[in-house]
């Protein structure tokens, strides 16, 4: 009778180590999954905030080229409303040259 139980018992726990193996094997076929999935989501995230920059440095690099070539055209202005000025008063122009150069001169000798 003895032999018996211990038979019961033997088959018992042999049932039950088959299925904690069953369900250890599942365990890590899910988080096998799991991972996978967390690093695709992570690819995909990281694809997407790439474009994301991408998308806004090409803006930015837009508004500069805009900003650079109306600093252009305005230069371009002020260039030449000073040559309109100095083609028609040539003599007011040599005189605030030589004035600004002066002043120029005196500030530079009283610092040295």
């Amino acid at each position: 009778m003895a032999v018996t139980e211990l038979e019961k018992e033997y088959k018992a726990l042999k049932k039950d180590l088959e299925r904690l193996q069953s369900d250890f094997s599942k365990l890590t076929n899910d988080t096998g999954k799991a991972a996978k999935q967390a690093g695709d989501a992570a690819q995909e995230a990281g694809a997407t905030a790439y474009a994301k920059l991408e998308e806004e440095a090409t803006r930015l690099v837009d508004a500069l080229k805009g900003a650079g070539q109306s600093v252009v055209e305005g230069g371009e202005d002020v260039v030449t409303g000073v040559h309109d000025q100095i083609q028609e008063r040539p003599l007011v122009a040599l005189a605030a040259a030589m004035g600004v150069g002066l002043v120029l001169g005196m500030v530079i000798a009283r610092k040295r």
